[in-house]
């Protein structure tokens, strides 16, 4: 087994968070701050972190200067940014944003750590792996690839030192937009009927939220660098998930499928149900994401059991809809 050197604390200035803002952002701060590392939050306006221990900034993502100036002094930075979900968007800024992350880190030497998805993977028969190629046929698919490779070049050329994390689809406490999401689990707060993204038949795995931090900061301040899988749990159908909810909640559920035929129907009148149409072949066909590598290296690292994830996910929704 390949032995990691991980440096706890040692000699760590500032860590810069890009897209401190967002979902895995928020956490993010709250887990590193909490643990007494010196954060720098950046988002497109300025983060509301309270902490003495974050300095909350606010720059132009499209400005090569502002995102150097928000690197400088730091020994990780960690790429969070969302861009809206549109793909032409996608095809017109991904690229050139990594160019200038890609020269950012180049210049103040700091360690990049990417946050990345499957979508780069295309339809995979079998495990998802790190090692699995690239072979995208939707163009957001393609825009990742294509960033990966970039990113990569960078590393080879020993331009910058880097960690591509990838995160299967993830859920928990305020994620509402999730296939695990507002459908699915916030309905059983007023309700009993839930609803997947997809085949409820096909195998889905998915990744907690409060599992992302503590595996993102070994990957920031251990000497690891490539590729690799975030903590996730184990595979199930939707029917499966939906036992695992009627075991926590003591309910009888009855579970139905957003289908293909649907949501291609839907995306003329609601456009984010458009841009996803693209990718439905992940919920239409099985979807099994491999995380025993990260693990391996790092046994301290645990995966939330979708049962305590979900019942602190329906704790969330139920203080959410209940203010």
């Amino acid at each position: 087994m390949v032995t990691l050197q991980v440096n706890y604390m040692h000699n760590l200035k500032t860590i810069t968070i890009l897209g401190a803002s967002g979902n895995i952002g928020q956490v993010l701060v709250k887990y590193l701050a909490d643990k007494g590392y010196k954060i720098k939050a950046v988002g497109r306006s300025t983060p509301k972190f309270k902490q003495d221990n974050v300095k909350n900034i606010a720059i132009d993502y499209a400005n090569q200067e502002q995102i150097n100036d928000a690197i400088q002094g730091s020994e990780i930075t960690y790429m969070l940014i969302g861009l809206e979900y549109k793909t032409k968007i996608w095809e017109r800024d991904w690229v050139p944003l990594v160019q200038r992350l890609i020269q950012g880190c180049e210049v103040s030497k700091s360690k990049l750590v990417f946050f990345d998805n499957v979508y780069g993977y295309g339809l995979k028969e079998g495990k998802m792996v790190e090692n699995s190629p690239l072979n995208p046929e939707t163009r957001k698919g393609k825009v990742r690839k294509e960033m990966q490779e970039i990113l990569q070049e960078a590393h080879s050329n020993k331009q910058i030192e880097l960690v591509i994390a990838k995160c299967a689809d993830f859920y928990g406490p305020g994620i509402t937009t999730s296939v695990l999401g507002e459908r699915f689990l916030g309905f059983i707060t007023n309700k009993d009927t839930i609803e997947i993204f997809g085949n409820p038949d096909k195998k889905h795995n998915y990744t907690y939220i409060q599992d992302i931090p503590p595996a993102l900061e070994l990957l920031g301040i251990s000497d690891f660098q490539g590729v690799i899988h975030l903590p996730t749990g184990q595979v199930h159908t939707g029917q499966e998930f939906k036992n695992i909810l009627e075991k926590v909640t003591g309910k009888t559920l009855k579970l139905t499928g957003l289908r293909q035929s649907t949501v291609f129907w839907l995306g003329i009148f609601i456009p984010v149900l458009g841009e996803l149409y693209e990718m439905m072949y992940q919920s239409e066909n099985d979807y099994e994401f491999d995380s025993s590598k990260i693990i391996k290296l790092f046994p301290e690292l645990k995966i939330t059991s979708y049962e305590d994830g979900f019942k602190e996910t329906l704790d969330w929704y139920q203080k959410a809809y209940t203010k």
